[in-house]
């Protein structure tokens, strides 16, 4: 499956780096769900979105470590594009980003 990322994404990623955000956990969830590893995708609370958000998930990445409650309200949008077999990486920031 090829992962993409939008360029809203790529942006705010950019930003949470910057403030320090354990980033590098990203790219262990996005391994988690190429992989299908149910473990991990319940660790990190993988769960779908409804209203205008239907159709995308989400998942908490500083829910894989523990002591990381200070990023507990941290959230990534993605959508899986099954033609394509493409997960699309949306949006990172806090619930606010997708309300």
């Amino acid at each position: 499956m090829k992962v993409a990322r939008t360029r809203v994404f790529d942006r705010n990623f950019k930003k949470l780096a910057r403030k320090n955000y354990p980033v590098g956990l990203v790219r262990k969830c996005v391994d988690a769900i190429l992989d299908r590893d149910s473990e991990t995708l319940v660790k990190m609370h993988d769960h779908s979105l409804k209203g205008k958000w239907k159709g995308y998930r989400a998942f908490h990445p500083a829910r894989l470590e523990k002591g990381r409650k200070e990023y507990d309200n941290w959230v990534v949008v993605y959508q899986i594009r099954k033609k394509e077999l493409i997960l699309v990486l949306v949006d990172t920031g806090d619930h606010g980003t997708y309300k």
